[in-house]
């Protein structure tokens, strides 16, 4: 299979299906990387190096890995419910606010 098409298959798994290959994501939309490389090796070939080749080429930056890789989540686009919690900085209106 192709990096292209290994690609739009995680996506498939990490935005809507991820029991397509016996998976669950956590509250986050996070899969286990472990768990989601040994799913999709049952019927592909397919590691780590695979998976982090299409991270890093995807022209769209659909996947992110947590900072020990880990995890990896899609930045968008799910079709089933997750939890992103926005790391926002509280800041005070201006005195004056013109638009």
């Amino acid at each position: 299979m192709l990096l292209t098409e290994l690609s739009r298959y995680i996506s498939l798994i990490l935005r809507h299906k991820p029991e397509v290959v016996g998976i669950a994501l956590d509250e986050h939309g996070s899969a286990n990387v472990e768990e989601l490389i040994n799913g999709i090796a049952k019927n592909y070939e397919f590691n780590m190096d695979i998976l982090e080749e299409i991270v890093k080429t995807d022209n769209k930056q659909r996947y992110l890995f947590n900072d020990d890789k880990t995890l990896i989540c899609a930045n968008q686009g799910h079709s089933i419910p997750v939890y992103v919690e926005l790391e926002l900085e509280k800041i005070a209106p201006p005195e004056y606010l013109w638009h």
